[in-house]
C-alpha cells in the first residue's frame, strides 16, 4: 500500500519565528521600561541562588504547559546576561520529562491502540533504530512546537537517556540564539558602546543563519529517512 506524500511546507512557516525574534530583540531596545533593566539585573545579582531557581522553576511549567518556551530564553537573557543559557537549557531539559514519562507510563497504550498504524509503526520504528540522531534532528526544526514535540515523543519507542542527550545537544543552538537576542537588549540598555552593540548584532546575524541552515537540514533529513512532515517550499 502507499500513502500519499505529504504536503510541502510553505517557507513562511520556516522563517516565521526567526522573523518574529528578530524583531522582538529589535522591541527589547525599543521599550520604555529598558532603563530599569540594569537595575533588574543587579536586583537579581543580589538575591543569587533564589533568583536562579526560581527562573528555572518558572521555565519549567512554561514548557509543561503550552507556552512560549523561546521568549522565556530571551527573558533569561535580558536578566541573567550569558547566564541564561545554562538556566534556560536546564529549564528545558527539567520541562521535558515529565510530558515524556506521562506520555511514556499513561497514555503510550492507548494513543497507540487508537492512532496506530502502518505509518505510525514505520515511524517508530525508524525512531527506536537511530533515536539520538532522530530527537536530535527534530529538536533542530522549526516545524512542531518544543512542548508537543515532548508529549509526542512519549508515545513512541525512544528510551528516556538518548532522549534526554539529543534534547540537549538538539536544543543548544536555538536556545543560544535566544539568549543571545536577550542579552543584545541587555546591552542596549545598558548603554554599551556602538563598536559592542555592533559586534554582538553581526554575530547574532551570523549565528542566526547558521540555526536556519541546521533547521532546514534536519527537516529535510528527517523526511528522507520516512519521518512525513514535508518539505520546505
Amino acid at each position: 500500500m502507499t500513502y500519499p506524500q505529504p504536503k510541502p511546507i510553505p517557507a513562511w512557516q520556516v522563517w516565521l519565528w526567526p522573523i518574529l525574534l528578530v524583531a522582538l530583540g529589535i522591541g527589547l531596545w525599543l521599550l520604555p521600561w529598558r532603563d530599569a533593566v540594569p537595575e533588574l539585573r543587579l536586583w537579581v545579582e543580589a538575591q543569587g541562588a533564589p533568583a536562579w531557581l526560581a527562573f528555572v522553576a518558572i521555565y519549567v511549567l512554561v514548557v509543561i504547559l503550552p507556552l512560549p518556551a523561546a521568549a522565556m530564553s530571551v527573558v533569561g537573557g535580558l536578566v541573567f546576561g550569558w547566564w541564561g543559557f545554562p538556566l534556560s537549557m536546564l529549564g528545558s531539559i527539567l520541562g521535558a520529562v515529565p510530558p515524556y514519562w506521562i506520555g511514556r507510563i499513561w497514555l503510550h497504550g492507548p494513543v497507540r491502540r487508537r492512532l496506530g498504524g502502518p505509518r505510525v509503526n514505520a515511524a517508530d520504528r525508524a525512531l527506536a533504530q537511530r533515536p539520538f540522531v532522530f530527537v536530535t534532528l527534530l529538536r533542530l526544526t522549526p516545524i512542531l512546537p518544543f512542548t508537543l514535540q515532548n508529549w509526542l515523543l512519549g508515545l513512541t519507542s525512544v528510551g528516556f537517556w538518548p532522549y534526554v542527550w539529543a534534547t540537549l545537544l538538539g536544543l543548544a543552538p536555538g536556545t543560544l540564539g535566544m539568549v543571545w537576542i536577550g542579552e543584545l537588549g541587555g546591552l542596549a540598555a545598558a548603554r554599551a558602546a556602538p563598536e559592542t552593540l555592533a559586534i554582538a548584532s553581526a554575530g547574532l546575524i551570523l549565528f542566526g543563519g547558521v540555526i536556519l541552515w541546521l533547521g532546514r537540514m534536519a527537516t529535510e533529513e528527517l523526511r528522507r529517512a520516512g519521518l512525513h512532515i514535508g518539505r520546505v517550499r
